[in-house]
């Protein structure tokens, strides 16, 4: 058995004209019916503005919402959008499917190419897959491993408890501490100066920095060790 990440780059689509636009994104649900496609697809880019007018001047897409839009902290652009297309031909993922191949985790797009991470009985039938999947454009294959690794990681619904569990006070405090340099080696502030900054004491301070690494720690580790259990 082995797992393969292969990228296809579908000729005719709206995902192979985002080639020039530094977009990583990942299909996060999709499901179709009678010819029509609905799905979640969550985008990173220097210009999500032009991504989206991108996917929305394709005649076939008939939807694409805005859920949520933030930046990230390297600077680029992160929206998650809900699609909706009419489709006049099947796709990708869908002739893996109908197949019988197995894709992994939620499909991605990179590069204008979507990538599967297929788990596969042998190198024959990536051959396989790779031929099929000629038949909808460029093929490259960027990974090959012999045994199957489950990706260790949390998930989306444990980020997001984790995030939304900071409080406010302790987030302000976090920020600026990595902000003004504290977690530099050597460092270039003083718990003392941050205190004085955010206008609090050096005992409160203190307080916001045990109980936000506390928490921080407690998410990681578990998986620090799991990964360190699969290795």
């Amino acid at each position: 058995m082995l797992t393969a990440k292969v990228c296809v780059q579908y000729k005719g689509d709206w995902t192979a004209e985002l080639v020039g636009h530094r977009i990583f994104g990942e299909f996060i649900a999709s499901t179709f019916r009678n010819n029509r496609y609905i799905g979640m697809l969550a985008i990173e880019a220097r210009d999500c503005e032009a991504v989206l007018e991108t996917i929305r001047a394709y005649d076939s897409v008939t939807a694409v919402d805005v859920v949520e839009r933030y930046e990230t902290s390297e600077g680029r652009e992160a929206v998650t959008i809900l699609l909706r297309e009419r489709l006049t031909e099947v796709t990708p993922l869908q002739a893996l499917m109908y197949e019988g191949y197995l894709p992994i985790g939620p499909t991605q797009l990179a590069d204008g190419c979507e990538c599967f991470d297929l788990l596969l009985s042998n190198r024959n039938e990536l051959t396989e897959a790779i031929e099929f999947l000629s038949d909808f454009g460029s093929v490259t294959v960027e990974r090959i491993t012999q045994d199957f690794r489950r990706e260790v990681m949390p998930s989306r619904a444990e980020w997001q408890e984790l995030l939304s569990s900071i409080p406010q006070r302790q987030r302000e405090f976090l920020n600026t501490a990595a902000e003004r340099g504290y977690f530099e080696i050597p460092r270039e502030v003083t718990l003392e100066e941050i205190a004085d900054e955010m206008e609090i004491t050096k005992t409160t301070a203190s307080n916001h920095l045990r109980k936000v690494e506390r928490r921080l720690v407690e998410f990681i580790l578990p998986y620090v060790n799991l990964a360190v259990q699969n290795s």
